[in-house]
């Protein structure tokens, strides 16, 4: 009977972990359209006005979809808590600037993600200015739907290892690092994500991170 029992269970989180491995691809696809369109033509103000249009049907369709699952979107702003992701954009710029490039030096190459972004801000004109808006407003919300949204609503019956874990290392990985001190980079951006979303309770709130140190990131390019 305990045996029996023990392989219902192994089978169904065997299940559980397959069917959200399968909606992780799923949504790496999706999320990889708007980039698509984006890179098709760099030079092409149309195609990044498709892609950013994609972006923001996507985010609204993942919203739709994540608040039919949770209430752990919205709140009215708690100054409490827009001091405490103020003060993980602080420890955020005190990693990256500071302890990560003591550990892995400081002329290291950029990621495949990095250097597309660093090309199309070089672009110029409006192209630049839309591909700004895309990183700073459209990115952000759609990744932390996705990510810390959907996929941590979804990883839930697997236990809170998995839920915390599984999030945060796909985040990483779609952002293409290659080499330890990219991986360590987006690990790192990931976690910090993650903990501003399990204090705060509200994924609005690692939204404005992420937009937050997107932002930063553009200025110091």
């Amino acid at each position: 009977m305990i045996f029996n029992r023990a392989i219902t269970v192994i089978s169904k989180k065997a299940g559980q972990l397959i069917e959200l491995v399968l909606l992780t691809i799923l949504i790496d696809i999706i999320l990889g359209v708007p980039p698509f369109f984006a890179f098709i033509d760099m030079f092409n103000v149309w195609f990044v006005l498709l892609s950013i249009i994609l972006g923001g049907v996507i985010s609204y369709l993942g919203y739709r979809y994540l608040a039919a699952k949770t209430n752990a979107i919205f709140e009215r702003i708690n100054l409490k808590k827009i001091g405490f992701v103020i003060m993980m954009l602080c420890l955020t710029m005190f990693l990256m600037d500071l302890i990560i490039p003591a550990i892995f030096g400081q002329n290291q190459d950029s990621s495949s993600n990095q250097k597309m972004i660093e090309t199309m801000l070089h672009q110029g004109g409006i192209i630049a200015l839309l591909f700004k808006l895309n990183v700073v407003i459209i990115a952000p919300i759609i990744e932390e739907i996705a990510f810390r949204g959907i996929i941590f609503e979804e990883a839930r019956p697997l236990g809170k290892v998995v839920q915390l874990v599984w999030p945060t290392f796909v985040f990483a990985a779609v952002h293409w690092p290659s080499t330890p001190e990219q991986w360590t980079v987006y690990l790192t951006a990931s976690t910090l994500l993650m903990i501003v979303r399990l204090v705060t309770k509200k994924l609005q709130y690692s939204v404005m991170f992420h937009m937050i140190h997107n932002l930063l990131a553009i200025f110091s390019l």
